[in-house]
């Protein structure tokens, strides 16, 4: 009988064991092993191509590979080449979309909910920008050069990681522990059209007892020209330096303290400021500690500060048309305790408490100010808004048999929110009840084959961009979802592939116009599906598919901001030393809109035609340490742009083609790209 603080680890031992997961672990297990680093090596079936490990590839549409959770390396090449933020790296996965401004810092959308019903989190702590018409969504200090591990979740699909969202995006370090001194490397360079140049460094050094990590990434790009050849307004630049300390005395501590510094521009074309500033520091603190006890497999303190400083005026990287400026900051201190407990060997559950303090401050300079030659540097910030959360959760794991397991939590969350900036302040206090339930069976129907079903309710108060909206907003009722997905997902030597469908109802449902929130009563449905097929030596077809629909049920109409049918197909060859591959995407009209209204990030504009964009990519890996890789992408050179999007509605501008007032802002034009790395 195996001692308690051994049973999470025997957990994933069985689930290593599964066929449907073997060739993700066992590839992934050879990715993370560093040139030269020694390393168990894992077995690799001669009988599953898909299981050998070419090193770096390039990444089209990451698959899922257990129910609802999809990870992916964000350093691996995309096509189409996203931009050096995280939602551009998101977009490859099905169910999301991405709302373009300019050449970055594109706000995501899962199955079309975006701002805070889209939960995301860097190395387990939030971060949330402070710009009130959205510049730096979270994914905007997303560097993706700096990161591990991109783990997206679907649906309500655990509480751990908080529970008041339909979708959870987790961006993660992971800095393998050193068995003797030894060095890693990491290098990579990236040139292409409109002089785009990305450079990201990686270096760690370390021994048994600990490392040290440094990362650089640079970004940088002129505007871009869309497919009728007229220059967007889209230029940017952004930069951030990583130190990590880890101190390591055995296998089962980790004590880990991260630094984290950025900074950007960037010109919108999507909106009547520019982002002349957004500068991030950040701190963390974590302490791990495994096989504590027989019963506590795993315990976790995590403290961090997160502080983002953002500046958005019309007059430094455009012609001055009238606009002022606007600085907002948003701080963020908190920390999370977390506890991984095996009573039995087929039970795990995890417990934990969060702390999240935001306090959001402005100030503005007018156009008269700015004319008058005033400084908005020498104005005072005002309190804006502030928020104190506390959260405890519960989630619990149980394997039935070798073949069905159940997985459920619940989160209760408190929210206290004060308006400073009305007379009197006005406050607002909620308790928000979030939980879900899921089951999971594995079947044999000549390959393996696993099944899931799941119902998961989620409360939402709203957050601050909707309580800003006017001071009516600040006490809109809290939203109130239930949801529902099934699917089922399979693996063999030559298949692979998923398939889910969803279904919500909600109550309270906030939507957003350009001056108020409102209440309404809607619904989504929608279904996923991926596809892979080895039908010859070195050669690979896969193929996507991702749709929903929304409804107003209050307003009898559409919901605002829905994606329309969004699908993929790639033919792609890969031999070891030479890859390469064609990728068409293929994107439906959207006849259901809501003109005026949405969401935080933006409102409905109108209806939108399809379009299909092909592209296609090439790679060489002369050394096992080596990957070059290039592309071209929208090859025939198509004009075309997203349906959710901003506005785009600039006044005085229509004179200007680099800004988009033509009510959206095309994607870009013909690019050529070309990547290289390096790992030592």
């Amino acid at each position: 009988m195996p001692r308690r603080a051994d049973r999470g680890i025997n957990m994933l031992a069985r689930l290593k064991g599964s066929t449907s997961v073997h060739a993700l672990l066992t590839g992934m297990s050879i990715l993370l092993t560093p040139l030269g680093a020694k390393a168990e090596e894992a077995p690799v079936s001669q009988s599953d191509p898909s299981a050998r490990d070419f090193g770096e590839v390039i990444i089209t549409a990451p698959r899922m590979n257990e129910p609802m959770v999809i990870e992916t390396d964000p350093r691996n090449p995309r096509q189409p080449v996203p931009p050096a933020d995280g939602a551009g790296y998101l977009k490859n996965i099905p169910g999301f979309s991405v709302v373009r401004q300019g050449g970055i810092d594109g706000e995501p959308l899962l199955r079309g909910q975006g701002g805070s019903r889209l939960n995301v989190l860097l190395d387990g702590t939030p971060l949330l920008g402070g710009c009130p018409n959205r510049m730096d969504p979270p994914t905007a200090y997303i560097f993706p050069g700096s990161f591990d591990k991109l783990t997206v979740l679907k649906g309500p699909q655990s509480v751990v990681h908080g529970g008041t969202a339909l979708g959870t995006v987790l961006v993660d370090r992971d800095t393998k522990r050193f068995s003797e001194l030894g060095f890693r490397a990491n290098a990579t360079g990236l040139y292409g059209s409109f002089n785009r140049n990305d450079e990201t460094l990686d270096l760690t050094s370390g021994a048994k007892t600990g490392y040290i990590r440094m990362m650089g990434n640079h970004s940088s790009s002129d505007d871009y020209r869309s497919g009728v050849g007229d220059l967007v307004h889209s230029n940017y630049w952004r930069a951030s330096g990583t130190a990590m300390l880890g101190w390591t005395p055995d296998d089962t501590t980790r004590v880990e303290a991260t630094l984290d510094h950025s900074q950007a521009q960037a010109a919108y074309a999507g909106g009547g400021m520019d982002g002349v500033r957004f500068d991030r520091d950040s701190v963390k603190l974590g302490v791990t500690k495994t096989q504590l006890t027989p019963l506590i497999s795993k315990a976790q303190v995590i403290g961090y500060y997160n502080y983002v400083d953002h500046l958005m005026d019309g007059y430094t990287m455009r012609p001055y048309v009238g606009m002022g400026a606007s600085n907002v900051d948003h701080l963020m201190v908190g920390g999370k305790a977390r506890l991984e407990l095996t009573p039995t060997d087929s039970t795990l559950v995890t417990t934990g408490i969060d702390y999240n303090q935001d306090k959001h401050s402005s100030r503005a300079l007018t156009a008269a100010q700015y004319t008058a030659g005033q400084n908005i540097n020498d104005k005072n910030r005002l309190a804006d808004m502030t928020f104190d959360t506390v959260a405890a959760f519960g989630e619990v794991r149980q394997d039935i048999t070798q073949a069905s397991r159940v997985i459920g939590g619940y989160r209760l969350t408190h929210i206290e929110a004060v308006k400073h900036n009305a007379w009197p302040n006005l406050s607002d206090t909620r308790d928000l009840h979030s939980g879900f339930g899921r089951f999971e069976h594995d079947i044999d129907l000549g390959l393996p084959v696993t099944t899931f079903a799941s119902l998961g309710h989620v409360q939402r108060a709203p957050d601050y961009w909707e309580r800003s909206k006017s001071t009516a907003s600040f006490s809109i009722q809290s939203e109130r979802t239930n949801q529902v997905d099934v699917g089922a997902l399979f693996k063999s030597a030559d298949w692979s592939g998923s398939v889910s469908a969803f279904a919500t109802r909600t109550s309270n449902y906030i939507l957003v116009s350009s001056g108020w929130s409102k209440n309404i009563e809607a619904q989504t449905r929608g279904v996923e599906a991926e596809l892979a097929y080895s039908f010859l030596t070195n050669w690979t077809a896969e193929a996507t598919a991702a749709f929903v629909r929304g409804e107003n049920l209050t307003d009898g109409r559409a919901l605002a901001q829905t994606p329309p049918l969004n699908t993929t197909w790639a033919v792609k060859y890969d031999d070891g030393t030479f890859l390469g591959g064609l990728l068409l995407r293929a994107v439906s009209s959207q006849e259901q809109v809501q003109v005026g209204w949405g969401n935080v990030i933006g409102q409905d504009i109108g209806r939108t035609s399809g379009f299909a964009v092909l592209s296609a990519n090439a790679g060489w890996r002369p050394h096992d340490a080596i990957t070059v890789t290039g592309g071209i992408d929208n090859i025939f050179d198509k004009n075309y742009a997203e349906h959710v999007s901003k506005t785009g509605t600039l006044t005085g501008m229509s004179n200007l083609a680099a800004y988009q007032d033509t009510r959206r802002v095309n994607e870009p034009g013909r690019t050529l790209w070309m990547r290289g790395t390096v790992r030592f």
